[in-house]
């Protein structure tokens, strides 16, 4: 349910890709096939570290259908990755994490080459293991890496710690030290997170093709085509114009398509046999190893005076890495919570992010928020219950406030007063079963909408009077395609229905930012109002083709406020969460059902995270290796959704359009931990909140 007052901007049309999608029209990369087109199955590490002895691939050789097995001797030594370059294509000399690729096979059919990666041996001889962020950063601890820091990209320098991806900080620590000294209330604790999987449908998938020119033909699940494009051509050596990606609908993302995944793979292997090569990951390979959420270990120590005013934070983030660092854009990251959503006088963060021995880490809607609002949010509930103050109460008193002069050096305005307000109005309480404790929690998340826009588009006319528009963005699964029509219908006056939407390849366009980072509206309608001027000031009927690369500009930013209600059995533990109310601070919205699908599949997702989903890892092993054990949330899981949209906020461009694919999925985990402790009495620190931590809680010391 959506309680609103105003009207909607545009229109709630449906979206561009759904009838195909429904139907089962729409063709993903594991559809497609190509002539004389072969399959690649790959030999995986057992071993969580280990040096590798020797590799026998006689047996799988002589396997029917097998054209052709390669290790690290046969392609280019070069290492890969989204900015931090440190991953192999196949393992050099030794394993890093279970799971590793070894040895590759290609082979007539799927099934062909799976065998015969089975019948691939792999003599290893073991070395010690690191495995938890704790074994990595010991003294003494087994070199994950041995020079991490030669690394092309890399965020550290010869001489930090050992098993460092990043290491950063920011703010005083002296400064916050003294202040924290003089709180009259102070809370001192962790809290931990565990690995996620992304939990879209479609699997990492590619297809790698040389054409009769030299030139690299690829099909992948990827949301950032000019970016993949610039990271395989760096790993191959070769000029990135000689690299055309091909577009192709991506069967979601959530963070885990950025990545070249297998792509430079199947490119060696494509050129080492002389024909088009598919590789499609079974689900168990993909749960156990692409690059999940990076689990957490975070310490808040937080104070506030007397008034409930808070004079000092200082936390303390450690994120699980994984073996290799090279699928998050950025090397020096995930950080921290809390700076842009509430005014702290003195401010202290240290950051890691630590090798181990277990599947590298990638990104996941809203890369370390959510693992870090879960910490900060769930201390703000503890420092209020310490200094007696109302939980809502405490964060208002906290807020940050416009300036009377548009602008505090940071966002034009910020509206986290009358959102909160939003939600507390709303509030209803739910009925609990009988005999069960009921408990309401509330958390607060904020997040920019950028204003750093690199994209392209092309505008044609159409005999039949309407526009083609061309785009180099991928269809993620998020309507950016039908939120381009609606703009550019909007713009040039005209019906949506006589505007197609097409993604091209990167032959075609210059260049584009890639999805992610809750950009793509804002880009987008940077693009169009760039594409309507020139259509306006067009001679004849030739098409338009504009580049829009700009930065800077003010800050905008979003604030977001869930309240949860739960219910808890006291005598199993099980926790029912009974609603999520959800207040959105928006400015205008291009497509009504495309934006309350945000909002949803946003709250959806941090549920997951809050209460069910976990990969399971002991010993570098990820054990629930499928999607019976990884329990990603079903249709039935779902609790009640309600949602306050708390309109009149300043957007960018002219669109006036505020970021929401990032918003709600962060503030969901510490709202229910909220509730639960509310209903319990007592805190859970660690996620997912289940059944068995509730039910120890509830009887610890009895």
């Amino acid at each position: 349910m959506v309680t609103d007052t105003e009207t909607p901007r545009v229109n709630d049309r449906g979206r561009l890709d759904a009838t195909a999608k429904a139907t089962g029209k729409t063709r993903y990369v594991a559809d497609l096939t190509r002539p004389g087109m072969a399959h690649v199955a790959v030999t995986r590490s057992l071993r969580a570290h280990a040096l590798i002895k020797s590799i026998d691939t006689s047996a799988a050789l002589a396997s029917p259908g097998v054209i052709g097995v390669f290790t690290a001797d046969d392609v280019t030594p070069s290492t890969y990755g989204r900015s931090l370059r440190d991953t192999p294509i196949l393992a050099r000399g030794k394993v890093r994490f279970i799971g590793e690729r070894v040895a590759a096979v290609v082979a007539e059919s799927r099934e062909l080459a799976e065998i015969a990666a089975g019948l691939v041996e792999v003599e290893y001889d073991d070395l010690p293991a690191a495995v938890t962020i704790d074994e990595a950063l010991a003294e003494g601890a087994p070199r994950i890496h041995e020079s991490p820091w030669e690394y092309p990209g890399a965020a550290i320098a010869e001489g930090e710690a050992p098993n460092l991806v990043f290491h950063g900080t920011s703010g005083d620590l002296e400064a916050a030290e003294a202040a924290l000294a003089s709180a009259a209330f102070v809370i001192d604790e962790t809290y931990t997170t565990q690995s996620v999987h992304q939990g879209y449908l479609e699997t990492q998938s590619c297809i790698a093709e040389w054409d009769a020119e030299g030139r690299l033909q690829l099909w992948l699940t990827n949301k950032s085509p000019y970016s993949a494009r610039n990271q395989v051509a760096a790993c191959l050596g070769i000029d990135p114009k000689s690299i055309d990606f091909h577009p192709v609908p991506l069967g979601g993302d959530f963070g885990g398509k950025g990545s070249p995944e297998d792509s430079p793979l199947c490119a060696e292997l494509a050129r080492l046999t002389g024909r088009p090569v598919k590789s499609v990951l079974r689900y168990s390979d993909d749960l156990t190893t692409t690059n999940p959420r990076h689990p957490s270990r975070i310490r808040v120590r937080i104070g506030c005076d007397r008034e409930g005013k808070f004079v000092a934070m200082v936390q303390d983030a450690v994120f699980n890495g994984g073996a290799y660092g090279a699928f998050t854009p950025r090397a020096n990251g995930p950080t921290g919570h809390g700076l842009t959503t509430y005014e702290i006088p003195f401010a202290y963060g240290e950051f890691r992010r630590v090798y181990t021995n277990t599947v590298p880490r990638g990104n996941m809607r809203t890369p370390g928020s959510p693992q870090s609002t879960f910490a900060f949010e769930s201390a703000i509930d503890e420092l209020a219950a310490k200094a007696g103050i109302d939980p809502a109460e405490l964060r208002r008193r906290n807020l940050r406030q416009t300036v009377d002069n548009g602008g505090t050096g940071g966002w034009l305005e910020y509206r986290g007063e009358e959102t909160l307000q939003a939600a507390l109005d709303a509030y209803e309480p739910r009925e609990a079963p009988e005999g069960w404790l009921h408990g309401q929690g509330i958390a607060l998340f904020t997040h920019a909408t950028t204003t750093v826009v690199s994209t392209s588009m092309r505008l044609t006319p159409t005999p039949q009077g309407g526009v083609t528009c061309e785009l180099p963005l991928a269809e993620t699964g998020t309507g950016s395609h039908t939120v381009a029509r609606e703009l550019v219908a909007e713009g040039l006056g005209i019906s949506p229905d006589q505007v197609q939407v097409l993604q091209v390849e990167t032959d075609d366009l210059p260049r584009d930012a890639g999805a992610g980072g809750s950009r793509v509206t804002a880009s987008l309608a940077h693009a169009v109002d760039a594409a309507v001027k020139a259509w306006q000031s067009r001679l004849g009927d030739e098409s338009v083709m504009v580049e829009v690369d700009e930065s800077g500009g003010p800050g905008v930013g979003s604030y977001c406020a869930q309240v949860a209600q739960v219910a808890i059995d006291p005598e199993t533990g099980q926790v029912k969460v009974l609603e999520i109310l959800t207040a959105v601070d928006i400015a205008s919205i291009i497509n009504e059902k495309a934006h309350q699908m945000q909002i949803d599949g946003g709250t959806v997702m941090g549920f997951g995270f809050a209460c069910l989903e976990d990969l399971d890892e002991a010993d570098g092993q990820v054990w629930a290796a499928n999607l019976g054990e990884f329990k990603v949330t079903s249709a039935q899981d779902v609790p009640p959704l309600r949602t306050v949209l708390v309109r009149g906020g300043i957007g960018v461009g002219t669109a006036n359009v505020k970021m929401i694919g990032e918003l709600t999925n962060c503030s969901t985990a510490p709202a229910i931990a909220n509730a639960v402790a509310a209903a319990a009495g007592c805190r859970i620190r660690s996620l997912p909140i289940n059944a068995n931590r509730v039910y120890s809680a509830l009887h610890a010391g009895h």
